[in-house]
């Protein structure tokens, strides 16, 4: 039975549902946290590129919480005025949401969200406010430390981001928690062969292949993996699984007479499991380059691959070894088309490493799921 007296309002303003990777974590935490009990209310923008799908039926999710879609000014199918767009964007969203909650919320109900202009607002009139942080501030600063010091919570998360909040923005220590990203690993875990998943997807079952699923964006890495493919034997292809319209585009135009790399574009998220059975490889090929990659992030793709149960290689940079070690994955060089083509080889050859580290990282894994994240976090918000 739900209790009431700790409900809980979500807030998430990009387009709700969509293929970005955000709007999923919005759903499955909103999903996560009613599992436990609590009364959950996502609060959403009505935005005019959301997709038509019922979101229960996009991401295959329990209706066991309830979405509202908020009035907001949305420009953004202007594409000459997008910086303007969103500012517009999110701050009729974030005034929307104020009113919602003054009418909705109770003093005592949790206000979490990773936006930072809805959460600070509602932190001047509900004291359970928990801001989950995603990325590293590195403009705004002035914004940032008003809101660090009015919200109760703070989660980082990833271990990285909680240390340099503590040193540049002076947060208390038991403010502020970590909790990494998660998977719902009876999801990715399904129960098809590989031959089975390849014959689904249509895939040629006589080939090595090396998956890659998620967006295209230069600092997820995926140039590199595309360069690497030249280094590859025609025996092995690289299926480029995920990216928006324009980054598919992109890359068809550069590495698109690359014989052995096959670019997919989006996929229903019901599909990806799929895509990560089919394969002999999982690439998590992030740059170094970028510090969103090296430092801020916690790749929900990362969680997604360690239940797939394939063998991963990914980059060796601070964000990924938080997660993954020499015991549950093969961590290369980043940014070397030729030490990930190499080491691509190796693994394919080296059966019995890959079912070792195959094996590892889905025992590892069974600590971050979605049940398992939202249980924490309630436990930090009701022992405080």
């Amino acid at each position: 039975m739900k209790d009431e007296s700790k409900k809980m309002f979500l807030i998430f303003h990009g387009r709700f549902p969509s293929e970005k990777a955000a709007s999923l974590f919005a759903a499955k935490s909103a999903e996560s946290f009613a599992e436990q009990g609590v009364p959950v209310t996502l609060l959403v923008p009505r935005r005019i590129s959301r997709e038509k799908k019922a979101f229960y039926d996009y991401y295959d999710i329990q209706k066991n919480y309830k979405v509202v879609f908020l009035p907001v000014i949305d420009l953004f199918h202007i594409p000459i005025i997008s910086i303007f767009a969103f500012h517009v964007s999110i701050i009729t969203f974030s005034v929307s949401c104020f009113f919602y909650l003054i009418f909705r919320a109770r003093k005592d109900s949790i206000i979490y969200s990773n936006e930072t202009v809805p959460i600070l607002l509602a932190s001047f009139l509900f004291p359970r406010t928990l801001i989950e942080v995603h990325d590293f501030p590195e403009k705004k600063l002035f914004l940032y430390k008003m809101l660090f010091s009015r919200v109760k919570w703070i989660l980082s998360t990833n271990k990285w981001k909680k240390g340099k909040l503590i040193q540049e923005f002076k947060v208390r220590d038991d403010k502020i928690f970590y909790e990494p990203n998660a998977v719902d690993v009876s999801r990715f875990d399904v129960s098809v062969s590989k031959e089975e998943a390849r014959e689904k997807l249509e895939l040629l079952l006589e080939k090595y292949i090396v998956v890659y699923t998620g967006h295209l964006y230069s600092w997820k890495g995926v140039d590199t993996l595309a360069q690497a493919t030249r280094d590859l034997s025609d025996d092995i292809v690289v299926v480029l699984v995920g990216g928006v319209s324009t980054d598919v585009a992109r890359f068809k135009a550069q590495y698109g007479s690359i014989e052995n790399l096959k670019i997919v574009g989006h996929r229903e998220h019901t599909e990806i499991p799929y895509w990560q059975k089919a394969a002999d490889v999982l690439i998590l090929p992030n740059t170094a380059k970028e510090d969103i990659s090296k430092f801020y992030t916690s790749p929900m793709k990362l969680f997604e691959y360690m239940a797939s149960k394939r063998p991963i290689i990914a980059s060796k940079i601070p964000s990924i070894e938080e997660l993954l070690d020499e015991t549950n994955s093969i961590l290369i060089e980043p940014d070397n088309p030729s030490v990930l083509a190499t080491a691509i080889k190796e693994m394919i050859n080296k059966k019995d490493v890959a079912e070792h580290i195959s094996n590892t990282a889905f025992k590892n894994v069974q600590n971050f799921t979605w049940e398992a994240r939202a249980r924490r976090i309630l436990a930090v918000i009701k022992k405080t």
